[in-house]
């Protein structure tokens, strides 16, 4: 099915005129190849556990054009098996039946306890509005964006087993010299399939072990009775828990909005080749940013300071995007964020100084370029969605453990680079704009390391 030009990467199939971001598109991409076990024609619901075509033997220092496409296939197959049923976008998705970061912990509360009560079903309870460097993203129309962690069934039970969800028990873990290793997903042996497929480079990922999922959403408030929202959004209903802390008029409260989806982490612990390390998807909303001026291809390493003088903005647009409204001239550094304090008022525009009043929003551009065999992905799949809502959902791409690292290529992470513009806004400049790289770094507050996750460190 086509979908509208605006919504891909490159709608004739044609070279860049530019620096050469977008490939001539030559590859031939088999029904197969967008559900996991192999089978059908479009993308389904059976989510994938590995990527068995990483040759662990391989040394990727560069990433290849075609090296890249084993993962971001997996990517796309995770995405939308989470998001199934895909035809019916406000029915419960999978990750909707994942546990919440604030129900798995057991200290971490809401804010405002009171808006758990009577919480009506399928409704999303929100409560952080913090990005992890402590700064908040506000959109164009004034909106505080959203921000969710959620943990698939097995991870879960890994930290519950392991009592690994309170202080205590992450004090009591590390003493016993063990290490946090979360469950692997691979393959069984009979999935492996030999022959055409597997030379097309087609592997099926059903049946096997699902591993680790470790999701991040980022929300946008959006509208109401705007009735275009629901065709261009994966929209969700949500009570947002405030403390008077949090509130203009000091008085905690529980919001009932209308949120959709603009930003999506997705780490998957899988078997193959290092993907031990997880492996790493990010996804946006097409009409969250432009590109900056100064954009770079995300392999680049031949800089310890790839952006000097930050991020540029590009000037005026011939389009509207949620977090770019042009406020910069062209060539002005992007990505600030707002140093005032700010508060929740109780009617839209929902963020404001303590003065009560509306702040200038932040313009946010993308740095990064997508690589590009991850554009050519993006534009058979978001033809593929044609006619549902996660057509308007963009892969900006899947990082993995692919050589030894050491300066200057930080863990290993390939690709080198990889932020996402509405969960870390204002530091995709900085030399640890690497999803991997940050991760890698990542203890419980018991001082262990963490296995690449922040979920143990309440202060983080």
């Amino acid at each position: 099915m086509a979908i509208p030009n605006a919504t891909a990467q490159n709608v004739n199939l044609e070279k860049s005129s530019g620096d050469g971001a977008i490939p001539v598109f030559t590859d031939t991409y088999d029904d197969a190849e967008f559900c996991a076990d192999g089978k059908g024609d479009r993308p389904c619901d059976i989510a994938p556990v590995d990527v068995p075509e990483f040759d662990a033997s391989f040394v990727y220092r560069f990433l290849a054009y075609h090296a890249q496409r084993p993962f971001d296939r997996f990517s796309w197959q995770a995405f939308t098996a989470l998001m199934a049923p895909i035809d019916y976008s406000t029915d419960t998705a999978r990750w909707e039946r994942f546990s919440t970061r604030r129900e798995l912990f057991a200290k971490q509360s809401t804010p405002n306890p009171a808006c758990r009560d009577d919480l009506p079903d399928g409704h999303l309870l929100l409560a952080t509005d913090r990005q992890s460097t402590g700064d908040p993203l506000i959109d164009q129309a004034g909106n505080f964006v959203l921000f969710e962690t959620r943990i698939n069934p097995v991870a879960a039970r890994y930290i519950t087993e392991n009592h690994l969800q309170t202080a205590v028990g992450r004090a009591a873990f590390a003493q016993s010299g063990r290490q946090i290793e979360f469950p692997i997903g691979q393959l069984a042996p009979s999935a492996i399939e030999v022959g055409e497929k597997q030379e097309m480079g087609i592997a099926p990922a059903a049946p096997g072990d699902m591993g680790a999922q470790l999701l991040k959403f980022a929300w946008r408030i959006l509208p109401e009775n705007d009735v275009s929202n629901s065709k261009q959004y994966l929209v969700r209903s949500a009570r947002i828990s405030l403390s008077g802390d949090q509130t203009l008029d000091g008085v905690a409260k529980c919001l009932d909005v209308t949120v959709g989806l603009v930003g999506m982490h997705l780490a998957q612990r899988v078997k193959s080749g290092n993907g031990d390390r997880w492996i790493w998807s990010s996804f946006e909303h097409i009409d969250n940013v432009p590109l900056a001026a100064n954009t770079r291809r995300p392999n680049s390493i031949i800089t310890d300071d790839p952006f000097k003088g930050g991020c540029l903005a590009p000037g005026v647009q011939d389009k509207d995007f949620a977090f770019y409204g042009g406020h910069e001239p062209g060539g002005d550094q992007a990505n600030q964020p707002i140093s005032a304090p700010l508060k929740w008022a109780d009617r839209p525009p929902y963020a404001r100084t303590v003065a009560g009043d509306q702040p200038t929003p932040p313009d946010i551009v993308r740095c990064w370029r997508l690589f590009s065999g991850t554009a050519e992905s993006n534009f058979i799949w978001q033809r593929k969605l044609g006619g549902t809502v996660l057509s308007h959902y963009m892969l900006l791409g899947t990082q993995w453990i692919g050589n030894p690292g050491g300066a200057p290529f930080g863990v290993g992470e390939v690709p080198r680079f990889l932020t996402n513009s509405t969960l870390e806004s204002f530091m995709q400049d900085q030399s640890d704009a690497t999803c991997l790289g940050c991760h890698a770094r990542a203890m419980t507050d018991a001082g262990q390391n963490a296995n690449f996750t922040f979920l143990f460190d309440p202060s983080h």
